[in-house]
């Protein structure tokens, strides 16, 4: 079976392409990155929408529904994230019947982070370049001192998404250009992330029986969930690059952090696992971690939905841990 997470194209077109406004000596006066355009306007709708949501709880009041909504929607919504966005579509680490594909991707759509083939090209070349030149998304210092480091962890955060590292390197996703189920769940993208608001506004209708009960499913399980689930992904590309525990040696400076872990309650902060073995379905590669994705996967298959499930064989686990550290920044880190 092909080894998606490393399709490198020699090639990296970008999707949409950049519309250059006006020309002078020195270069275009204007440059648009349609979908970085896009990602911002985004992010300032899930922000007024929570900064909303703060100001209705503030006069309204909360009760243990609404954290509890929070939480349970983040995780299921996680799920198609880890799942379906990261394991399924970008590293095939198991074979999904489409339906379960669908909802999968479905799920990864309501989180907000994009559509599937924008996500999973992203990624790809995060691992192509990994805390290198080129990656998307690396929170190494970008300058001296607190400022350099305060500045590169903040790229690695968010500031990717509003720069023009965020686009669609079609290159990256030959595989799931003509894939249907990518298609049909890209196409109707933004129905998703609607009804990911709209649903936990009717759960709190039915819990309260008021409208009232409606606004608070409806921000509690939409804007706030929303930010709340963004900066828990985010940090697996900040937080797990700079602090936790390394494994394994790998050729970037990916961690295993349980802070992430807990954030993300899916398994993705096992992120020095992944980087070992990209291809594993599943992050918990020792006694003791925890990857409740992979659990899910693991109902998925016994339900005859998932098949070819791909985990290393534990002799080629411990290879590769057995391998020496030889970076001052990766030696300096407690294995």
């Amino acid at each position: 079976m092909m080894d998606t997470s490393e399709i490198y194209p020699a090639a990296e077109r970008r999707w949409p392409p950049t519309i250059v406004i006006g020309r002078t000596p020195r270069g275009p006066v204007l440059r648009i990155e349609l979908l970085q355009v896009l990602s911002i306007l985004s992010l300032v709708l899930v922000a007024t929408g929570s900064i909303a949501g703060v100001w209705w709880f503030s006069v309204h009041g909360i009760t243990w529904f609404e954290p509890l909504l929070l939480l349970s929607v983040t995780f299921v919504t996680g799920l198609g994230i880890t799942l379906g966005y990261h394991r399924l579509f970008c590293h095939r680490a198991f074979v999904a019947r489409a339906p379960l594909a669908a909802a999968l991707g479905i799920l990864g759509a309501m989180t907000m982070q994009g559509q599937i083939l924008g996500w999973v090209s992203i990624h790809r070349k995060h691992h192509r370049y990994s805390d290198r030149p080129g990656d998307p998304h690396s929170p190494r210092p970008r300058g001296a001192g607190i400022v350099g480091a305060i500045r590169g962890f903040f790229q690695g955060h968010v500031g990717w998404v509003m720069s023009d590292a965020y686009c669609v390197y079609v290159d990256y996703v030959r595989d799931l250009r003509r894939d249907p189920v990518v298609r049909w769940v890209d196409r109707w993208y933004w129905l998703w992330v609607a009804a990911s608001w709209i649903i936990p506004g009717f759960i709190g209708l039915a819990w309260y029986g008021t409208m009232d009960g409606f606004w608070a499913g409806f921000f509690a399980g939409g804007p706030l969930r929303t930010l709340w689930q963004l900066n828990c992904t985010w940090a697996v590309n900040s937080i797990a690059h700079r602090f936790g525990r390394r494994r394994f040696e790998t050729r970037e400076d990916s961690r295993n952090s349980a802070l992430v872990n807990t954030l993300t309650m899916n398994g993705e902060g096992l992120h020095n696992n992944h980087h070992a073995f990209p291809w594993s379905a599943s992050f918990a590669l020792f006694p003791g971690e925890i990857d409740p994705g992979y659990w899910a996967l693991r109902g998925f298959e016994a339900m005859g939905w998932a098949t070819k499930v791909r985990v290393p064989a534990q002799h080629l686990v411990a290879a590769r841990a057995a391998q020496p550290t030889t970076d001052p920044l990766r030696s300096s880190t407690k294995r």
